[in-house]
């Protein structure tokens, strides 16, 4: 789990995040006088999480970026796409780099909050505390570290649906509870369960954006087209503006055939919903950062294409939703 006293960043890190080189972050470090955790290391020196997001933010200058969609949910009701992998991968990212992030686990398996350090138990409040139980938010999330919050999930989630059901606006409860608290944060990413569900439904109507991680196989193809088909069907019926839908393209291998016509399909069917020219390749990195729960920049190396392509995922995410 993430250690905000021990965990930090390298330079060659920071300058990834920052798309900027190696020499610029050293000399914005030594002007400023950022000391490293460990004053006796002298190659690849890690600079605190607090200290990283400081110099993140004055080398990007993150307050001239205007935020126009903030609410992002990471959806798709088959599983073994790797959704929770990539939300907290990018929404982990996205704190690093200076912004004030929500992630809402909203799936009762609990795998994105066990990847934010929760143990797998019902020690923890949930949103079902905050929605059913009129819990007190600020009682209710957890900070992961600055910058960082989390409201976590467990078995306990899996009564949320029967209690949503019987309330008024049963589709609308998130927007409704939700719309003083997200005034707090730059970006809110959630972590659906895998069902069309009526919780899903209110992530839905509350987002902005809503992300679909797909695998680069066929069986994930066929279920994308129903995937949409659905969202369609969802937003007529309940007369809203039909939400910005990106499809990141996952657990991609070059050298099998079944990826490329994969991504073929993708392109002829969806192009205008995914990033040209790109896929998240299958890495091992992704797997021992979940088991780890440290996201990629905390512990990968130079080489790792895992954290290039989250990276790049991040760039394209805050490029297409931020105005300078």
């Amino acid at each position: 789990m993430i250690d905000p006293e021990k965990d930090g960043l390298v330079q060659w890190t920071i300058a990834k995040l920052c798309e900027t080189s190696a020499p610029t972050v050293n000399r914005y470090i030594t002007s400023n006088g950022y000391k490293p955790l460990d004053l006796s290391v002298h190659r690849n020196q890690r600079f605190s999480i607090f200290n990283s997001r400081k110099i993140i933010q004055g080398l990007i200058a993150k307050s001239k970026n205007k935020i126009h969609k903030k609410k992002f949910a990471f959806y798709n009701f088959k599983g073994g796409t790797g959704k929770t992998s990539i939300c907290f991968q990018v929404s982990t990212h996205i704190a690093l780099m200076g912004y004030k992030v929500l992630i809402i686990d909203t799936d009762p398996q609990g795998h994105l909050s066990t990847s934010c350090g929760f143990p797998n138990d019902d020690s923890f409040l949930t949103l079902y505390d905050f929605l059913i139980r009129k819990i007190k938010f600020s009682d209710v999330r957890k900070t992961i570290f600055e910058g960082l919050d989390c409201v976590p999930s467990n078995l306990s989630l899996t009564r949320l649906e029967v209690e949503l059901n019987q309330l008024p606006k049963r589709e609308e409860r998130f927007s409704i509870e939700l719309a003083e608290i997200e005034k707090e944060y730059d970006f809110i990413f959630i972590d659906t369960n895998p069902t069309i569900s009526l919780l899903n439904r209110n992530v839905v109507t509350f987002c902005d954006v809503i992300n679909v991680v797909c695998e680069t196989q066929p069986y994930s193809l066929n279920g994308l087209k129903l995937l949409v088909e659905d969202l369609d069907r969802f937003y007529s019926h309940m007369r809203i503006t039909s939400r910005e839908l990106n499809i990141i393209p996952n657990k991609y291998e070059d050298r099998t055939s079944s990826s490329a016509e994969a991504m073929t399909a993708l392109r002829d069917y969806y192009e205008p919903y995914i990033k040209p020219d790109y896929a998240i390749r299958r890495s091992e990195d992704i797997n021992t950062s979940a088991k780890l729960g440290k996201p990629l920049a905390l512990f990968a190396k130079k080489n790792s294409i895992a954290l290039a392509d989250i990276i790049e995922l991040v760039h394209y995410l805050l490029e297409k939703y931020t105005i300078q």
